[in-house]
């Protein structure tokens, strides 16, 4: 072993003992983050006493590192110095200890570094101490802000007067404001407690007396807030040193006091009610409390009654046997107990009974029971009140028909209501509302999202802009929209409701209606699709949803009593001043040719006790004819006699109409089929009629050949033999156009289709015209990026290309290059192409209206023969598609065709 080895080595072992007895946490490691040395103070902190950790890795001593501190120990030993004055530090057994570190290397004597020193130490304790107080200040704070107290103090140097920050939010005024002994008083609004405050200042200022006083003050936000104030003085030798005290608000308590003292008189109030009856019992059921209210209900005086008699003087053995049943059930259960007896139980039970009057004569009442219990919790009698709700029963009933009739009108309409209460985001449905979405009317809890995720995916978007801006605006436009129910089925709704706000202006809840139009909706798309065959001939079916006309009835049978809602009146164009109303009010409208109809129809409901929905024609007082829809129910009494009837009237007129409109649509569908037919044998004619006009320049032909024949010399055969150029010339072209164009009318182009790429149209394109390409330098760019291909009719869309890219050269402009840009794309669903130029252009406001005519020329070019566009456009309109053109003079001109 070398000098410099062991010399290494001793300074090695001075500093481990150096660290060992260091009265500091001190560890030191080597690169490899094993521990050289450690102070018994780290043993200490960490809890390692019992073991030996010199030669052990940091980490398996402390597997709790986590990945951040290890890349901080990775950092310093490349030299970083990583400090930290506390953190917390997760422990295996997940308690927390607080730490602060210091980690810095250790140089050798060559000055590399050798591992990591740690200089740490646990501040858990005072930071616990720490967290205490903050925890502490906060509660303070709590119960502060929660009671509503703040302090103030004066500085008996200046006379100044400080707040603390609730001081100045109970006054509802800014931390800037003053405070002052005047402006304290402008607070009080009465001059006489303005005086009491002064007074109250004053004795405490100059006497030395505590201020414990109520006060009512008016803040400048006008709020009326009652508070309490407590102030006192410190001495010190005699002397004052301290001016100070507290303020509470104590408004809400004082308010509580009024509620409850404005309880106190409403109970009172009730208890001497003559409408409301108060009757209790003693323990053993006798009665010893009897108002007057009883005593107006029930006909018994109160001195007949109280000491005397028990509640089943005017209560039903029936009814208290099933109220005793009721309770031993809720109250013993299954239990045994020989001893038990309900009226030792917390009773609270509210029913519905039946009540004797001291005359004999009944009530319905609402009974609200209350047990009353000693402080040993056994029975000390019961307390009941007692509302006739006679009156309440009758109403219940009326509302019951009426819920009916709003069934029945809902069914008819395909109709639900619902609200929302956009606060709580609870919803309510109607009965008929979970029948159009197919819903479980068991299900209760129903909110904004149970609607939502019915609607159609591709509508989510539109419904969340419409109700976010009718809440926004206040205002609910109608909303058509479709839904999805959980089979699959897709319907389409129409919302309408009004919103409600609160007294702020807050939208608080929405009411409304949903009507699934789904039928109508697709009786209109079928109508858009007859239209559509009859090539869009406008105004030939009008066709809209209608929005039924509906009423309801009530016929009592037995007097002969009939009342109409306010729309009856409106279907029958009636007065509405006319109320004595009776059967034959009704019958009188009866179109006379529909009244054996209803006779039948009331004969079978009086047979048979049911009403079967029926429709019949009614005459208005104007004399229309208008088609109703009726809906009823039959009630009978207890000898199956009918004494009522209710129901609906819908006027159906309309929806009447749109189907016979329907059916006269298709009968005209069916001439257009036949007048379609006679195009077509006119179109077979047009060829009979061309090959009768060729005759005339072929007859030409022969008698100048005949001529030519008899010719006598040279200079006349030569004349002849010009007169056949020119003859055969015009013939020539006079066939070729006839016979493209026959091709286009009458040949069926879709059955010669085939997939084409457009790449190779234009390469042959570009072949065919090479020559006049090289002669005008033009240049041609495409792009078929978005659509490469399509099934068409070769021959035409080579014609197409021809045409097109043969006139953009041919109409090019002098002082230019020719610029030709193809380009295919797929717009909306449909196959475009595009062919843009920088030609001549063409004046469409002069030319536009026969731009694609036969033999219309637009400039002055000895090859135009106006045959070209004319050609194009037969050709792709045979093919189902349309071609049209935008140009601007000496600029360009862009033709699109829309190959659908």
């Amino acid at each position: 072993m070398t000098p410099i080895s062991n010399r290494i080595e001793l300074q090695e072992r001075h500093h481990q003992i150096f660290i060992e007895q260091a009265p500091t946490a001190i560890a030191m490691l080597d690169k490899n983050m094993v521990y050289l040395a450690v102070s018994k103070r780290w043993l200490k902190d960490y809890k390692l006493d019992e073991q030996d950790v010199i030669g052990r890795s940091h980490y398996d001593v402390f597997p709790e590192i986590g990945d951040d501190w290890k890349k901080n120990h990775q950092d310093c030993l490349k030299g970083a110095i990583n400090i930290c004055d506390e953190a917390p530090f997760k422990r295996a057994d997940g308690s927390i200890q607080w730490i602060y570190w210091d980690v810095r290397p250790w140089y050798n004597l060559d000055s590399e570094i050798g591992g990591l020193l740690m200089h740490t130490g646990d501040i858990t304790e005072q930071k616990e101490k720490e967290l205490e107080k903050k925890r502490f200040e906060t509660i303070l704070s709590d119960c502060s802000e929660v009671a509503r107290i703040g302090t103030w103090e004066i500085n008996t140097h200046t006379n100044e007067i400080i707040w603390s920050d609730m001081v100045y939010e109970i006054h509802d005024v800014s931390n800037d404001f003053k405070p002052s002994l005047d402006s304290l008083l402008e607070f009080i609004e009465e001059e006489v407690k303005r005086g009491f405050l002064e007074k109250c200042m004053l004795d405490l200022l100059e006497k030395g007396k505590e201020m414990n006083e109520e006060f009512e003050i008016r803040t400048p936000k006008g709020n009326l807030k009652f508070i309490k104030a407590i102030g006192k003085i410190e001495y010190v030798e005699g002397l004052v040193t301290r001016v100070f005290g507290i303020v509470q608000d104590i408004t809400q308590i004082k308010e509580s006091e009024r509620e409850l003292n404005k309880a106190y008189n409403e109970l009172d109030a009730i208890f001497s009610s003559s409408s409301i009856a108060v009757i209790s019992t003693d323990k053993d059921g006798v009665i010893n409390r009897f108002n007057s209210g009883a005593e107006h209900l029930l006909g018994y005086s109160a001195k007949e009654m109280i000491g005397i008699k028990k509640p089943e003087i005017y209560l039903f053995e029936e009814e208290l046997n099933v109220f005793k049943k009721d309770m031993q059930l809720e109250f013993k259960g299954d239990s045994n107990d020989a001893d038990f007896n309900y009226r030792n139980e917390k009773i609270f039970n509210t029913r519905q009974w039946t009540f004797k009057r001291k005359n004999g004569s009944t009530f319905p009442g609402l009974k609200s029971l209350t047990a009353i219990q000693d402080k040993d919790g056994l029975n000390d009698g019961f307390i009941a009140v007692v509302t006739d709700i006679s009156k309440i029963k009758e109403v219940k009933d009326e509302l019951r028909k009426k819920n009916e009739l709003l069934n029945f009108a809902e069914q008819i309409t395909m109709m639900g209501n619902w609200k929302w209460n956009v606060i709580t985001n609870d919803v309510k449905w109607s009965n008929n509302l979970y029948s159009i979405f197919d819903f479980d009317s068991e299900q209760s809890e129903l909110n904004y999202d149970t609607y939502f995720s019915f609607v159609h995916p591709e509508d989510k978007e539109m419904v969340t802009q419409h109700v976010e801006t009718a809440i926004k605006i206040k205002k609910f436009e109608n909303l058509v929209h479709r839904i999805m129910l959980k089979d699959g089925t897709v319907k389409t709704i129409k919302l309408m409701s009004e919103i409600f706000t609160n007294n702020i202006g807050e939208v608080i809840e929405l009411f409304g209606t949903c009507q699934d139009i789904t039928e109508s909706k697709k009786a209109e798309d079928r109508l858009l699709e007859a239209k559509e065959e009859l090539r869009k001939k406008n105004d030939l079916l009008n066709f809209a949803e209608q929005i039924s006309m509906m009423s309801n009835w009530k016929w009592d049978t037995v007097a002969d009593k009939v009342q109409w809602s306010e729309n009856f009146y409106t279907i029958l164009e009636l007065d509405e001043a006319i109320t004595d109303l009776n059967f034959n009010s009704y019958y009188r409208f009866v179109h006379p040719e529909d009244i054996g109809i209803v006779d039948n129809h009331f004969e079978q409901v009086n047979k048979n006790k049911i009403w079967e929905r029926f429709t019949h024609r009614i005459i208005t007082t104007s004399g229309k004819v208008k088609t109703i829809l009726l809906l009823g129910k039959v009630f009978t009494n207890e000898k199956d006699e009918i004494i009522e009837m209710i129901g609906t009237c819908q006027d159906i007129t309309e929806s009447k109409k749109a189907e016979n409109k329907l059916i006269e649509a298709k009968q005209e569908l069916e001439i257009f089929t036949k007048k379609l037919s006679l195009q077509n044998q006119q179109l077979a004619d047009f060829t009979h009629i061309t090959s009768h006009n060729l005759r005339a320049p072929v007859a030409n032909l022969n008698s100048l050949l005949e001529i030519y024949s008899y010719a006598e010399d040279e200079e006349e055969r030569t004349d002849i033999f010009n007169k056949f150029s020119s003859v055969i010339d015009h013939l020539s072209s006079t066939l070729n156009t006839l016979i493209e164009a026959l091709k286009a009318k009458v040949g069926d182009a879709n059955e010669q289709k085939e997939q084409i790429e457009f790449n190779e149209v234009l390469e042959n394109t570009v072949q065919m015209l090479s020559g006049a390409i090289l002669k005008s330098k033009a240049v041609i760019n495409s792009d078929f990026s978005k659509l490469s291909s399509i099934s068409y009719n070769k021959i035409y869309m080579e014609s197409i290309f021809l045409n097109l890219i043969g006139n953009a050269i041919k109409y090019r402009a002098e002082d230019r290059i020719p610029h030709i840009q193809i380009k295919t794309e797929i717009r909306n669903g449909k196959n475009i192409i595009t062919f843009k130029d920088n030609g001549l252009g063409i004046d469409l406001d002069k030319h536009g209206h026969k731009l694609f005519g036969l033999n219309k020329v637009f400039h002055r070019h000895p090859d135009a023969k106006g045959v070209g566009l004319y050609l194009t456009k037969t050709q792709i309109e045979s093919m189902g598609g349309t071609i049209t053109a935008t140009s601007e003079v000496n600029v360009g001109t862009t033709f699109t065709i829309n190959f659908n």
